[in-house]
């Protein structure tokens, strides 16, 4: 099994984005790189009058936000930006339309055609183009309904049965197969920021466990990234299919280094791996891929998915271009050095930002979206970020400070002050107390609070255990942590 030990962002680490999953994460990542810069940031319920963005549906709550400077706002829905217009992020949504325009100026596209999902004319067509081929549907996302490396007619007649049976999508396209890697290269302007292989899913045999085993194995691996921890390895028809395809079973045990691919599509919501592999691409590829959203109207940034020949990594096709396109793997690849996408969006949204110093603090996301959810509010300010640098202490308190509103107390006074931490229960029955603030002459005042507790309480020390100038994320709010 690969290597995962992926070394995270400085200001990404897994407590900052705990919790936080799909496209929701996409947005989060944006809007904290532009609040650590000093950004105002607004949380929509969702759309909001001043920008419609069009999209495929869905609920906004927790991925539709602002970001303002002195001077303007722009608006986002996931990563998309409002520079992003409406008639193209359309045109996206039909993957023949977006073919058409690509093809009419000469960025490289795969052969194909769309046909109704039930017309006989598919076999006959996929017997002209040649076998292998891919099926999908016109207007899918994330990877739903795509079959590929169809090698025969039993084969395409099995998938579209699949595909009749699973999905509700009536077009349907058919399209040449082309072998070699597919990359999903993600543009800012003129620049590629980052590409990613995205492996379909598998696994690595020991010579011990069996496929089943070896399948819970890597699920419980990928559950220490913070991208794939809700993307399992899901046993389906496809990777029964691959199973038997290869002679083997669920108890089958692969040889020691054997590696068996799982599906022949390689998203990764369906247990897929992202390789960061930028360095793969020749700078004819990024090219290609650049100019996949300069013939487009008003496309400043986008996903681009590719297939590079394996003959001649110069040539390569475009598969189609995403507008909202998922940004997180690149920030939380399987294997590789993360790619900073989010920096790059606000970097060309906010351009007077580049140089701005960024906050080491990061924002409670999951309280802040809450009224959101419960229809309580249409939107949510956030506080601005801590423009100097955070102080902290730590203490360690004994006494009779249990089921006497103790803990409730010291959260109580630490919001009133404008102090940030947290309050936890130790194993020995003592608690823990960690406050910081831009003053440090408040940590010392707050120190006598701790002492002082709630009226039942009965404080016997308020011993210092650690002092120090915050050097890495820190959470604002202040929490009470109960013992698990």
């Amino acid at each position: 099994m690969k290597n995962t030990n992926v070394e995270l962002m400085p200001h990404l680490t897994k407590d900052v984005v705990e919790g936080i999953n799909g496209f929701k994460l996409c947005s989060y990542l944006i809007a904290l790189e532009g609040w650590r810069r000093g950004l105002s940031l607004e949380w929509y319920k969702d759309e909001t009058s001043k920008c419609k963005m069009h999209r495929a549906g869905g609920s906004t709550q927790g991925k539709y936000f602002s970001l303002t400077s002195d001077e303007k706002t722009h608006y986002f829905f996931r990563s998309r930006g409002d520079k992003v217009s409406n008639e193209t992020v359309r045109i996206c949504q039909n993957k023949e339309k977006t073919k058409k325009i690509l093809d009419d100026q000469n960025v490289p596209i795969p052969k194909g055609e769309i046909f109704d999902v039930n017309d006989d004319q598919i076999y006959v067509y996929a017997q002209d183009i040649g076998f292998p081929v891919v099926i999908k549907p016109l207007s899918g996302s994330m990877g739903r309904g795509v079959y590929t490396n169809i090698s025969n007619f039993d084969e395409l007649k099995n998938a579209i049965g699949d595909f009749k049976k699973r999905y509700n999508y009536k077009g349907i396209i058919v399209e040449k197969h082309y072998y070699g890697k597919e990359y999903r290269v993600y543009v800012v302007g003129d620049n590629v920021i980052g590409a990613t292989n995205r492996v379909p899913a598998n696994i690595q045999g020991d010579g011990v466990n069996t496929v089943r085993d070896l399948i819970e194995i890597k699920n419980k691996v990928r559950e220490s990234n913070p991208y794939l921890k809700p993307k399992p390895i899901k046993v389906d028809y496809e990777v029964k299919l691959a199973l038997k395809n290869n002679g083997l079973e669920m108890n089958s045990v692969l040889r020691k280094g054997e590696t068996l691919s799982l599906r022949e599509i390689s998203n990764l919501s369906a247990g897929g791996d992202p390789l960061e592999a930028t360095s793969d691409l020749s700078d004819d590829v990024k090219r290609i891929a650049v100019n996949a959203l300069k013939v487009l109207p008003s496309i400043p940034h986008a996903g681009v998915d590719i297939i590079i020949d394996p003959n001649a990594n110069e040539k390569a096709v475009v598969l189609e271009v995403n507008p909202t396109a998922e940004i997180s793997f690149h920030a939380f690849p399987w294997e590789g050095e993360p790619k900073d996408v989010p920096s790059a969006i606000v970097d060309y949204y906010f351009p007077e930002t580049i140089s701005a110093k960024k906050s080491l603090n990061y924002f409670d996301y999951h309280s802040l979206i809450e009224p959101l959810k419960t229809w309580s509010t249409d939107a949510v300010n956030v506080s601005p970020a801590p423009t100097k640098d955070l102080y902290f202490k730590r203490y360690r308190v004994t006494g009779k400070i249990h089921k006497v509103g103790y803990m409730t107390f010291i959260r109580r006074q630490a919001l009133k002050n404008d102090i940030q931490g947290y309050i936890k229960r130790t194993n020995s029955n003592d608690v823990e107390i960690l406050v910081a603030n831009p003053e440090e002459a408040k940590l010392d005042e707050f120190h006598k609070i701790c002492y002082k507790g709630s009226k039942k309480s009965k404080v016997k020390a308020v011993k210092e255990i650690e002092s120090s100038i915050v050097e890495q994320p820190f959470k604002l709010g202040f929490q009470i942590i109960s013992l698990e």
